[in-house]
C-alpha cells in the first residue's frame, strides 16, 4: 500500500496501483506497475470547476431574499428597533446602562451602538447603517472561513466552496440574522479573524496576543461567541500550558481594560446589565436544536465525521474541538428564555470550516477510484449545497422572488401601522419596537428583557398596569393580533406579560388590526 497526504496532514491508503498526484489539467497518473504515465485528463477538473460554479449559484441564491429586503422598510427581528433605539440614545450622549434593572435594559456591549452612532452621521439611517454593517459582515465571515481552510489544506477549490457554504448556510437556515439590524454577524467577523489568526501564526506570542485582542473586541460588540476562545484555550492546553497561561493573561488584561471603558463610556450599571437573568429551561434546548439543524442535516453530519477523524491532527484539532465545544455550549445556553439560533452559528462556521476539510480529503481519497473520481470531487460538494434547498424549504424560502413580493405586502402595512402609531398622541408600548421608534415614539419599555425581569421579580409590572388604568399610553401595539372570537390581545411570548395583556384589554379598544400585527388605543368615557 502507499500513502498520499493532503494540505490538510490527512492520510489516505490507497492500491500500489495507482497514485493520483493532482486534479488540475495537466494531471499525471503513473502505474507502479508499468511506471508509464497515462494522459493528462481534464475532464474531472472541469466537471469541478462547473460543480463549484453551481454551488456557488446556489449559495447566491440563497442569499437573494435578506439582500433585497435590507433595502425595505419592514422589521426582520424584533433586535432591530432595540438596536436602532441603543444607537440613537448613544448618538444623544446618553448613557445606557443607567440602572441595576431597567425598563429599557441594554445586555449587549457597547461597541455595536458605538459603531452604528457614529457611522450613521453619513448614512442618517440607524437602521439601514445596522443592516449594511450585517450584510458586509456575512461576506467577510465567509472570506474568513475560505482562508481558514486554504491555511489548513492548502487546497483553493475546496477553500472557495467552504467560504460560499457559510454565506449559504446563514442565508437559507438564519436568513432573519442576515441582512438585519443586529450585531451578531458583525461580532462573527472579529473572533473568525482571531481563529483565522491562530492557525496561521499560533506560535507567535505576539500573534496571540493579537488573536486574544481579536477576541475581546468580537465580544465586545456581541459576547456570546465565546466557544471559539473555549477552543482556542483548549487546543493551547494540549500543546503548551506556559503558552495558555500567556493567552490567558493577556485575555484577562484586555476584558479588564474593555470592562472599564464600557462602564466609562455607557454607565456604571454594565456588568448588572449584561448579566440580566433569564429564565431557563430544559425544555427549550430541544426545540431550538430542532429549529435549527434538521433541515442542515446532511452538512452537519459530514462535518461531525470529519470532526471525528481530524481529532488527533495536530494542525487541525483546533477546528474539531471547537466544532464539538461550539455543539455543547450551544445546546446548553439555548435553554435560556429569549436564546434563539445564533447560540448555533459558531458551530456553523466550525460545520463550514470542516466542510472545505471534508471537500479536499474527498478530492484525495477519490484517486483511489479512477473512475469514479468524477463523480466524486463533483458530486459530493453538489449535494452538500443542494441541500441548502431542504433549508428554504422549512423556512418557506424557496422561491425569494415570491418572497419578496410579499414583501412590498408588509411593507405597506407596516407603513399603516407606523402612521396610525404617529397619530397617537402620548408615548406607546410596542411589542414591534421598530414600529414605534419610525414612530417617533420615546423609548421607555422593552417588552423583551422587561419580562424576562417581571417574572423573574426584579421589575414590578404593577407600574405599567397602574399606567395603562390610567391611559398614560397613547397606544399599545401587538405583534401576535388579538383573536378573531375576542378583542383580547393574544400573550406574544416573551413580550407582554399577563397583567399587561388584561390592563390593555379592559382600558383599551381595537384601533388597527392588520396580519402583521393589532393597535389598541384608550376606550372612551361613556356618555352619561
Amino acid at each position: 500500500m502507499a500513502k498520499i497526504t493532503t494540505g490538510a496532514d490527512s492520510s489516505f491508503s490507497v492500491p500500489t496501483k495507482t497514485v493520483s498526484v493532482s486534479s488540475a489539467p495537466g494531471e499525471v497518473l503513473i502505474t507502479e506497475e508499468t511506471g508509464r504515465k497515462t494522459p493528462p485528463s481534464s475532464t474531472a477538473w472541469r466537471w469541478e470547476i462547473a460543480s463549484a460554479a453551481v454551488c456557488i449559484a446556489i449559495a447566491l441564491y440563497t442569499a437573494i431574499l435578506p439582500v433585497y429586503r435590507a433595502f425595505l422598510m419592514v422589521e426582520v427581528s424584533y433586535n432591530e428597533g432595540w438596536n436602532a433605539y441603543n444607537a440613537e440614545a448613544l448618538a444623544h450622549h446618553l448613557f445606557l446602562y443607567t440602572a441595576r434593572y431597567a425598563w429599557t435594559t441594554v445586555n449587549y456591549p457597547i461597541l455595536s451602538f458605538y459603531v452604528i452612532a457614529q457611522l450613521s452621521r453619513f448614512t442618517h439611517d440607524f437602521l439601514f447603517t445596522g443592516r449594511v454593517i450585517s450584510l458586509l459582515s456575512l461576506a467577510i465571515s465567509g472570506l474568513l472561513v475560505g482562508m481558514t481552510v486554504r491555511k489548513l489544506t492548502g487546497a483553493v477549490l475546496p477553500s472557495i466552496l467552504a467560504g460560499f457554504f457559510l454565506i449559504g448556510v446563514f442565508c437559507a437556515n438564519a436568513n432573519f440574522y442576515v441582512g438585519a439590524n443586529d450585531p451578531q454577524l458583525f461580532a462573527q467577523v472579529f473572533f473568525v479573524a482571531g481563529l483565522l489568526l491562530y492557525v496561521s501564526r499560533r506560535q507567535s506570542l505576539v500573534a496571540l496576543a493579537a488573536v486574544a485582542f481579536l477576541f475581546v473586541l468580537g465580544g465586545n460588540i456581541k459576547h456570546n461567541m465565546i466557544d471559539i476562545p473555549f477552543a482556542v484555550m483548549l487546543d493551547l492546553a494540549l500543546v503548551s500550558r506556559r503558552r495558555l497561561f500567556q493567552f490567558s493573561v493577556m485575555g484577562a488584561a484586555l476584558v479588564a481594560i474593555a470592562i472599564m471603558l464600557n462602564i466609562r463610556m455607557g454607565g456604571p450599571y454594565f456588568i448588572a446589565q449584561i448579566l440580566t437573568p433569564r429564565l431557563y429551561s430544559v425544555a427549550r434546548i430541544w426545540r431550538i436544536w430542532n429549529l435549527y439543524y434538521p433541515p442542515i442535516l446532511l452538512p452537519f453530519l459530514a462535518a461531525g465525521v470529519t470532526a471525528m477523524r481530524i481529532v488527533k491532527t495536530p494542525s487541525l484539532r483546533i477546528i474539531s474541538l471547537l466544532f464539538w465545544i461550539s455543539l455543547v455550549m450551544g445546546m446548553g445556553f439555548s435553554g435560556g428564555r429569549g436564546v434563539s439560533i445564533n447560540v448555533f452559528f459558531s458551530n456553523t462556521v466550525a460545520m463550514s470550516i470542516l466542510l472545505g476539510i471534508f471537500f479536499e480529503q474527498v478530492r484525495a481519497a477519490s484517486d483511489q477510484w479512477p473512475r469514479q473520481r468524477v463523480l466524486l470531487r463533483a458530486g459530493v460538494p453538489l449535494v452538500c449545497f443542494a441541500s441548502l434547498f431542504i433549508a428554504l424549504i422549512c423556512n418557506d424560502i424557496l422561491s425569494p422572488f415570491d418572497y419578496c413580493e410579499r414583501l412590498h405586502w408588509e411593507r405597506a402595512r407596516f407603513v399603516q401601522q407606523v402612521a396610525f402609531l404617529r397619530a397617537q398622541p402620548g408615548p406607546a408600548l410596542c411589542e414591534s419596537l421598530l414600529n414605534c421608534y419610525f414612530a417617533g415614539k420615546p423609548y421607555v419599555y422593552d417588552p423583551f428583557n422587561s419580562t424576562s425581569l417581571i417574572l423573574k421579580g426584579k421589575l414590578d409590572g404593577s407600574l405599567i398596569v397602574a399606567g395603562l388604568q390610567a391611559k398614560e399610553y397613547g397606544a399599545i401595539q401587538f405583534s401576535t393580533p388579538p383573536s378573531l372570537s375576542s378583542e383580547k390581545p393574544v400573550l406574544s411570548e416573551e413580550r407582554f406579560v399577563d397583567p399587561i395583556v388584561e390592563a390593555t384589554d379592559k382600558n383599551y379598544r381595537l384601533g388597527l388590526r392588520t396580519k402583521d400585527g393589532a393597535i389598541y388605543v384608550p376606550r372612551t368615557p361613556a356618555k352619561p
